[in-house]
């Protein structure tokens, strides 16, 4: 299994400069065996608080690494919190609707070991 961070970009919050589809992250830590699998626990979480504000799917997925557990069961370790999110090396994929085909896109920026905001 993986750990992979699956985020919608923005939140639902009221606030006008922190909330909504500009405003931070809305971030899960899942386990799960693939990057479609996290993201349709995260997709499936997300219909339940009935988004108003930011999309009501996953829109990002970055790989974190490799769970170490014994339990193999796919599941939502953490979340939803909300904070910008950062993607530092990691792998990553994105779609650009709900049920769209996952894109890996490759790193663009030199090996320089600076985080990189997707």
């Amino acid at each position: 299994m993986n750990l992979y961070e699956v985020i919608r970009w923005g939140n639902d919050a009221d606030d006008p400069f922190t909330g909504g589809p500009d405003g931070a992250d809305t971030c899960f830590l899942v386990r799960a065996g693939s990057v479609e699998q996290a993201a349709e626990l995260v997709d499936a979480d997300l219909r339940k608080l009935k988004p108003q504000r930011a999309a009501a799917f996953v829109e990002a997925v970055y790989l974190l690494g490799t769970e170490q557990s014994t339990e193999g069961t796919p599941r939502l370790l953490r979340g939803p919190y909300v904070q910008h999110a950062h993607r530092h090396g990691w792998r990553h994929w994105y779609r650009d609707d709900e049920g769209g085909a996952w894109v890996e896109r490759p790193d663009t920026r030199a090996g320089d070991g600076q985080s990189e905001t997707a």
